[in-house]
């Protein structure tokens, strides 16, 4: 695959340049990508942000360096990016549990970060329904928090939370829904770091009065690829697996065998109950896309 091939050349490219001042966007040309489509896929392939990738393989690089050698902190510093041998020691003992200094002497226990490798693997898994729509923008309004690590933790005990505590209901009303209705997942505000904002809520119908307490945003007009997932609500079967396997399945299949790529915007998680016993439920994702030049 042709996406496949551009982000080993992109690591080709990171490996290469670790001892010079990398930049996102140069990381990103090389996969013939833009910097924000080439940050999500990394993110959602390898678990890690293009940042943190190159820093724990800055970091494995300076330990080897350092490992039972009399080599100079601060040379070895100043080879791997950082401006100071106390923030380089900051990050060292933060990643490897010592200092560099201890690391110098034999015998003591230090980490290795790997060099990525993408694959590919040829598997029987079944076609992927999607649809292309373009939606005008609109006002969401709900409850958010910020996703710090795992969203596929994180987000449903936000869920959990605010099911509990009466602030769904207080946003269905907000919005002239009915109780119990289903809401809508905004992902947005993606920063370098990992971390993005979500938001639990729905379309505010225009002239709506917002309600204290709860927070606004507007989605732009834009291009969408539509996923749907399927998943049956019950008490064993934990509520979400199918849609992370949607997303997952999104990044790993759809996007590397498509002329399509991510562009800057909200992703979306809708929610619908698909009979009256509120068992059954249909989840679309909603990717904001453009195709590639």
């Amino acid at each position: 695959m042709e996406t496949i091939r551009l982000l080993r050349q992109a690591i080709d490219y990171i490996e290469d340049q670790l001892h010079t001042a990398l930049q996102i966007d140069d990381i990103a040309k090389v996969a013939l990508s833009s910097k924000y489509h080439f940050q999500r896929m990394f993110h959602a392939l390898t678990g890690f942000t293009v940042t943190e990738y190159v820093r724990n393989r800055r970091l494995t690089l300076a330990a080897e360096e350092l490992a039972g050698t009399d080599s100079k902190v601060i040379s070895v510093a100043l080879k791997y990016g950082y401006e100071s041998p106390e923030a380089f020691a900051k990050a060292f003992q933060r990643m490897h549990g010592v200092t560099p200094s201890a690391a110098k002497k034999m015998d003591v226990k230090l980490k290795a970060f790997p060099r990525i490798s993408f694959q590919i693997h040829i598997k029987g898994e079944s076609e992927m329904n999607y649809r292309i729509v373009e939606e005008t923008g609109y006002k969401v309004i709900g409850s958010n928090i910020v996703i710090q690590k795992d969203a596929s933790k994180e987000v449903p005990e936000f869920v959990e939370r605010i099911w509990k505590d009466g602030t769904h209901d207080r946003i269905n009303e907000a919005v002239g829904k009915p109780a119990g209705t289903l809401l809508f997942g905004y992902y947005y505000d993606f920063a370098e770091d990992g971390t993005k904002r979500y938001l639990m809520g729905n379309e505010l119908p225009e002239g709506d009065i917002i309600q204290a307490g709860l927070t606004t945003i507007d989605i732009p007009d834009q291009v969408y690829a539509v996923f749907e997932g399927k998943e049956k609500i019950t008490e064993d079967i934990e509520i979400g697996l199918e849609i992370k396997n949607v997303w997952h399945r999104i990044y790993s299949e759809w996007f590397p065998s498509m002329s399509f790529e991510q562009v800057e915007g909200p992703c979306i998680e809708k929610y619908y109950w698909v009979d009256e016993q509120q068992i059954d439920s249909v989840c679309e994702v909603w990717i904001p896309v453009k195709r590639k030049a």
